[in-house]
């Protein structure tokens, strides 16, 4: 029995080895899912891309609960820290784009810049590696435009066997430099005598390279008029009587109006948007891809519409206001619909729901709406203040004019009359500090629902004036204004610590305040943001209409 028990247990080993190692010539493929491929094509991974960056920037609570409002065209109306400046970890902000866009846009780089170097005729792939690099951009910027200095050289090298972990930071002022390089490399890669329709994986322009380079060409227009200077000084009328008088604020980028000349010079080699029709925008089929914002606002209602652009355009009688929001339910139960703004920042901790005006149908409540990533008003506007920096009265008009005019079709309003509203009108501008005031202050009406965008604008150039003359009633940081920028992830803290801190040296952040302030002037702003808005110290809850 003893014999037995040894060697049977011998060849039972055998004989396992020998089933194991017939079962195993198929074992890779037998033991892999079809539906978790290790690689996929790039255009597959493109479709991610665009529903995700457009979904992070434009549908979520980056949008509804901060920047929406601290641009004050959203408020909040309960869970109303946020809109007295008061943040949370903002780590997910941070770090999202870098694990899952960028991570992403640099596989699509990696793939289809092998088959563009290699000189294998793939106008499909150049087209995509163009439109890639454009993206990249746009998440970039981004990123850049939040935080300041941020990974940007050594990013994304996680990817590879030798790349760096803890990236260092680079100065915004360099990031800049690379972003305008990388989109004059995408509009020389779409060359429309080589390239073609790179497929329906495209959820923008549906694969069309022509719209692609529009949309390049636009975006760098929008990267370059952020640097190029406000040269306005202008005077607020304060929240308790008092003026304020702000100074012109430096072009950061001495070249910036040179470029955009020479974009506007090329309209064939370097076209930009037209028309609506050119618009960068994301449209939503319906259950299950639904507009973010309505996949976020359905079921609760945490956002209403600011005072402050409620009051804006009642003063214009501006057609827009009836899309941007609804009736309260208070005016529409006496006969007599009204619309009323809630002032951001206000003290109590939840609104009187019936007597707010909640967001419009078109903007929160259509789950087919399309969301705008960049649209044609806003480059008429760029050319406007562009046209205007330089002198040029009469194209800095007619750029203004198409530029309201593009803005209000696109929302699906009559046009007619407005431009001759006296706070709309040219004419009516007293010199050119008020004409900038309206380039820009609508510029600001029209990207209603684009809060990084609106913040990003309100940060630059000190516009709608309301912003600045009036503290919050709220806020969690009296006597400091408006939050000049977005505090880094905590996670960033504790595993990139180093490059964190030589970076928040070099940008001189305050360490108090969550190092989202500038109580020294602008030393601690953004590289591109040379103006000093005025620092509000009276609180002003009943806010009149815009008369300037």
């Amino acid at each position: 029995m003893k014999y037995f028990t040894k060697y049977s247990k011998v060849f039972l080993v055998i004989a396992l080895v020998l089933t194991f190692g017939s079962c195993t010539k198929n074992y890779e493929e037998l033991n892999t899912n079809p539906n978790s491929p290790t690689d996929v094509p790039a255009i597959n991974i493109f479709t991610h891309v665009i529903t995700s960056s457009v979904g992070n920037e434009l549908g979520g609570w980056i949008q509804h609960t901060y920047l929406g409002c601290w641009s004050q065209q959203w408020c909040k109306v309960q869970y109303i820290d946020e809109d007295r400046y008061q943040t949370r970890d903002m780590t997910g902000y941070m770090e999202g784009p870098y694990t899952n866009q960028l991570l992403d846009l640099q596989l699509i780089i990696d793939k289809t810049s092998k088959n563009v170097e290699e000189g294998v005729e793939v106008p499909t792939n150049q087209a995509l590696l163009a439109a890639a690099k454009i993206m990249k951009v746009w998440v970039f910027s981004y990123l850049t435009d939040l935080f300041g200095d941020i990974p940007y050289s050594e990013a994304l090298q996680g990817l590879y066997a030798d790349g760096v972990i803890t990236a260092k930071y680079d100065s915004q002022a360099d990031i800049y430099a690379d972003f305008f390089k990388e989109l004059e490399e995408a509009n020389t890669l779409l060359d429309l005598n080589k390239v073609i329709n790179f497929g329906s994986g495209d959820l923008i322009f549906d694969g069309d390279p022509a719209l692609w380079k529009k949309f390049g060409n636009s975006l760098h227009l929008r990267l370059l008029n952020r640097t190029a200077g406000t040269p306005w000084s202008f005077t607020y009328n304060m929240a308790g009587g008092a003026t304020v008088t702000t100074d012109a604020g430096a072009a950061s980028f001495s070249g910036a109006d040179a470029a955009i000349g020479a974009i506007l010079g090329d309209p064939s080699g370097h076209p930009v948007m037209e028309s609506n029709d050119d618009n960068a925008q994301l449209a939503y089929p319906g259950l299950p891809y639904r507009n973010p914002i309505y996949n976020t606002l359905y079921t609760r209602t945490d956002q209403g519409i600011a005072e402050t652009i409620v009051e804006f355009l009642k003063a214009r009688n501006d057609p827009r206001l009836p899309v941007y929001a609804q009736p309260t339910q208070n005016s529409v139960d006496a006969g007599t619909p009204e619309y009323v703004g809630n002032q951001n920042g206000r003290a109590f901790t939840a609104a009187d729901f019936p007597s707010i005006s909640k967001l419009g149908l078109a903007i929160a409540y259509d789950e087919n709406a399309p969301v705008y990533v960049l649209c044609y008003d806003e480059v008429e506007f760029i050319k406007a203040e562009y046209a205007l920096r330089n002198g040029q009265d009469g194209t800095a008009q007619a750029a203004y004019e198409a530029g309201v005019t593009a803005s209000l079709e696109r929302w699906g309003t009559d046009p007619a009359g407005y431009l001759s509203d006296p706070l709309v009108a040219w004419g009516s501008a007293a010199d050119d500090a008020h004409k900038y005031q309206l380039i820009n202050e609508q510029r600001w009406a029209g990207a209603f629902g684009q809060g990084v965008q609106a913040w990003n604008l309100v940060r630059r150039t000190g516009f709608p004036a309301r912003v600045f003359e009036y503290q919050l009633e709220g806020t969690a940081y009296p006597n400091l204004g408006l939050p000049i920028r977005i505090r880094y992830s905590l996670n960033e803290e504790i595993y990139n610590p180093a490059n964190l801190q030589e970076a928040q040296q070099r940008q001189n952040l305050e360490a108090t305040n969550e190092t989202m302030f500038s109580t020294n002037g602008t030393t601690s702003q953004m590289w591109w943001h040379t103006r000093k808005n005025p620092i509000p110290t009276d609180a002003d809850v009943d806010v009149p209409a815009e008369t300037k």
